[in-house]
């Protein structure tokens, strides 16, 4: 059976005894979080008018399913049914 051991005795024997992560300062951490905002504010203001394109081509193509605008505009195919039905639901355009 062993002994226990104090914890001045456990500090003298591993010299990592009693320490924690080192955590990074605080402003290095908010900068971090600072240039990740601006990354996302940058990639919002360059996401185009998605509901403009579809209104367009529907209108030039007003049989059209949700795969044929999918594949024309090059957009996902959830998005565009997404768009789509929120466009209905504002009443521009009929679901027929």
């Amino acid at each position: 059976m062993q002994t226990q051991r104090s914890v001045d005795e456990a500090s003298m024997l591993d010299p990592t005894f009693g320490t924690s992560t080192v955590v990074p300062q605080r402003s290095a951490r908010r900068a971090t979080a600072r240039r990740a905002s601006s990354r996302r504010a940058t990639a919002r203001q360059r996401k185009d008018d998605v509901e403009g394109r579809i209104d367009e081509y529907v209108q030039d193509h007003p049989d059209s399913t949700i795969g044929d605008i999918a594949k024309r505009l090059n957009v996902n195919r959830g998005t565009i049914a997404a768009e789509r039905s929120n466009i209905v639901r504002a009443g521009d355009i009929s679901t027929g």
